[in-house]
């Protein structure tokens, strides 16, 4: 098995780490916003957690693209025009990237919200809204098809 399956095996495996660990706290940052309830360590922990999720999920993304991926830095040799001609290549080599880089920032700017949050529902609060606009940018652009393919040399 080369490197770059392997790290693309573990880029596809910790996707359902990041989506649990974000369901986790949408729904502790929703039901402590809606519900005014305290911000407890567990909140903060889940947020934590979710957190080093999405950085780790990154490092690993950087790694495939910068270093193992032919859909990375290899796509541009052409140039720029013909990478946004080709929507496959266009896609791992532009949007994906751009858009999970996009979501880590905010996922990171909503954690830093709330800590910096001077009372429990604006800590709730900031969660609650970056998480799910992260989480949403994180769906759209998952290569769901390509799901299938990582699952077939497994069983």
């Amino acid at each position: 098995m080369s490197a770059y399956t392997i790290f693309l095996y573990l880029h596809s495996w910790l996707r359902w780490a990041v989506l649990l660990l974000a369901l986790i706290v949408l729904f502790r940052a929703f039901r402590g916003w809606l519900g005014q309830k305290s911000f407890t360590k567990a909140d903060n922990q889940s947020s934590v957690f979710f957190t080093a999720s999405m950085h780790v999920q990154l490092l690993i993304g950087l790694i495939l693209y910068f270093v193992f991926s032919p859909y990375g830095l290899a796509a541009f040799q052409n140039g720029m025009g013909a990478v946004m001609k080709n929507e496959g290549i266009r896609y791992y080599a532009v949007e994906h990237i751009f858009t999970m880089v996009l979501a880590v920032v905010l996922v990171q700017i909503g954690r830093s919200r709330a800590k910096k949050a001077k009372t429990d529902l604006l800590k709730h609060r900031n969660l609650a809204v970056f998480t799910l606009v992260g989480l949403l940018l994180v769906l759209i652009r998952i290569p769901w098809a390509e799901s299938a393919r990582l699952f077939r040399g497994l069983y």
